[in-house]
């Protein structure tokens, strides 16, 4: 990458580091050097993303099964019946 490139959001989420807290069950994806306060903050219904500029800073996953619902919904009539 010669820093004109952005990788894709799946990619940059495969290189972040991962943690759960036992507690809540929240999920964080942090970016493993990437430090400093977001240029953008996008809060939705149980999880917020942050970035620096291009790059994600932060996926933080407060509700895993909100966040289930919402990524289900472009194809909630192709899943079994009760999810």
């Amino acid at each position: 990458m010669d820093g004109r490139e952005t990788m894709s959001l799946p990619m940059q989420l495969r290189q972040m580091q991962q943690s759960v807290d036992p507690d809540t069950g929240a999920i964080l994806f942090r970016h493993p050097q990437l430090r400093g306060l977001p240029d953008l903050v996008i809060e939705g219904e149980g999880y917020t993303l942050e970035f620096i500029g291009p790059t994600l800073l932060c996926l933080d996953i407060t509700d895993p099964r909100a966040l289930g619902k919402l990524l289900a919904e472009p194809v909630k009539e192709q899943l079994p019946a009760g999810l």
